[in-house]
């Protein structure tokens, strides 16, 4: 179920899974060409919930797991703007890629940002205005800005255990 109000390019790109929800008033933009080509992949899992005003933009790859609810504003790119020669204006550089991956049933509350090479492993809890860059292994609650592991379940113990 895809709403109106989207911005949605090339959705033939996109490979979405069965009971799939995107709300509305995102912008989902597969970028096959910027200064060059690309071949985007964005694949999103059966269950999994895409809330309002939510923002990814994929020129590699995106893979998004089974029952992952990514709540409003979030944004998830796997483009990264290189600055480094000041003589070209920044959006006619060529763009850098890395992937992203978000395991299954991880959650991604308000106003985070995944940005590019982040691996989000299975049944992670994102909070509210975390920023993730790098590896998030599974079973862990990520906060803040870097994001860092505060939690992680231990199955020993059957519960959540702070990590100092």
């Amino acid at each position: 179920l895809i709403y109106k109000q989207i911005i949605f390019s090339n959705k033939h790109l996109v490979c979405l899974g069965d009971n799939v929800i995107i709300f509305p008033n995102g912008r989902i933009e597969l970028i096959d060409f910027y200064n060059k080509k690309h071949n985007p992949i964005l694949s999103i899992g059966n269950n999994s919930q895409i809330h309002q005003n939510c923002h990814i933009t994929c020129a590699q790859s995106i893979i998004i797991g089974n029952n992952v609810t990514i709540v409003s504003n979030v944004t998830i790119t796997d483009i990264i703007h290189p600055h480094s020669d000041v003589s070209i204006p920044i959006n006619q550089v060529d763009i850098i890629t890395k992937p992203v991956n978000i395991g299954d049933e991880t959650y991604i509350y308000n106003n985070s940002v995944i940005l590019p090479g982040s691996y989000i492993g299975k049944h992670c809890i994102i909070g509210a205005n975390s920023v993730i860059s790098g590896k998030v292994p599974d079973y862990s609650i990520v906060v803040g800005s870097p994001g860092r592991i505060i939690k992680r379940f231990n199955f020993k113990t059957n519960a959540w255990e702070k990590i100092k």
